[in-house]
């Protein structure tokens, strides 16, 4: 599973804070559609590489949505349209992802940076606002550091985050295993749907698993439409983040995981062996988070961060008004 194979490689997906997905026959199963009313388009941003950009329209400065590791732009399906009253708002799918270009090369922080510059080229954007979730906080604050004049403002989804210490974290205290998925749970896009919510806690939308998933014409979920590689590749080249070189004004949303529970929702249904794991990994990760959201006040010189107890790491769905009602504040304040 894409979403959540970056919780299976050591929960990177919830803990990390860190070829296109065969279409289903909609006349022979109309419910196995993407229903959230943007418009698709491709970006060309190198030889041979097209991403795919969301476009949900609306009035307003240009908003853009960047999504976590594993994800796509459509992870933002339903978050998305409530902002079309006051902003143009769109969403980004990253090389290697969703029915973006898998090249074998590119995936170095920059190039990543890199894209999005080209990708608001294309668009005619001069300037921003950057609202990055996950593993795209590090497209972020590259992106911000290097083109400081086309970003207006920042918004981090659980995403304000060093990377570069959780490779030793991980090897030392290996996060449990997801439960294993039965022949039930990949029967059908909703069924898989449905077990991402059961054993990541993260109800995904239909459009995002249709795009991270490769699904028969009978609707059973056969691969990842990402292979390991790229994620490999991505995380190879992780990098210490440049907040104080950011000018612009930035509001992180930072999750608290005050349990084990919470981090690994599965926690009450796994063995000893798993258990043990859950909690030393717990145990060495609450410092490491701690940490992060002091780096962030302490170095970003416009930032101001948000914790949320009891969340998600998607953050903007378990928590959505809150997100909503900090995000909005912060996007109407004066510079």
């Amino acid at each position: 599973m894409t979403t959540c194979e970056f919780m299976t490689k050591a929960v990177l997906a919830a803990a990390m804070l860190v070829g296109m997905a065969a279409p289903l026959d909609a006349q022979a199963n109309p419910r196995w559609v993407d229903t959230s009313a943007h418009h698709v388009q491709f970006v060309t941003v190198g030889p041979d590489v097209r991403l795919e950009v969301l476009d949900w329209g609306g009035n307003g400065p240009p908003l853009l949505f960047l999504a976590g590791l594993d994800d796509t732009g459509h992870e933002f399906d339903d978050f998305a349209p409530k902002w079309t009253k006051q902003f143009h708002v769109l969403a980004l799918t990253r090389r290697g992802f969703g029915a973006s270009t898998q090249p074998k090369s590119g995936y170095q922080i920059d190039s990543l940076a890199n894209d999005i510059r080209v990708v608001l080229d294309s668009l005619h954007i001069d300037r921003v606002i950057l609202v990055g979730h996950s593993l795209a906080g590090d497209e972020l604050t590259r992106f911000a550091s290097s083109w400081p004049d086309r970003v207006s403002r920042l918004v981090y989804f659980d995403a304000a985050h060093d990377r570069v210490p959780l490779r030793e974290m991980f090897a030392k205290y290996p996060a449990p295993a997801p439960p294993t998925m039965t022949a039930g749970d990949s029967a059908t896009p909703v069924a898989f749907q449905e077990y991402n919510y059961r054993a990541f806690g993260v109800r995904m939308t239909l459009g995002e698993i249709l795009s991270i998933a490769v699904f028969g014409p009978d609707g059973r979920y056969l691969r990842d439409v990402t292979p390991a590689t790229v994620d490999s590749s991505i995380l190879s080249e992780l990098e210490h983040p440049r907040y104080a070189a950011i000018r612009a004004p930035a509001l992180a949303f930072y999750v608290v995981y005050d349990s084990v529970p919470q981090l690994f929702p599965t926690y009450a249904q796994m063995d000893s062996a798993n258990r043990v794991k859950a909690r030393r990994f717990f145990e060495a990760f609450g410092p490491w988070a701690t940490g992060e959201r002091v780096r962030f006040t302490s170095e970003m010189r416009q930032g101001r961060a948000v914790e949320i107890h009891g969340a998600h790491h998607y953050v903007f769905m378990s928590n959505e008004a809150q997100v909503m009602r900090e995000m909005m504040a912060f996007l109407e304040s004066d510079p």
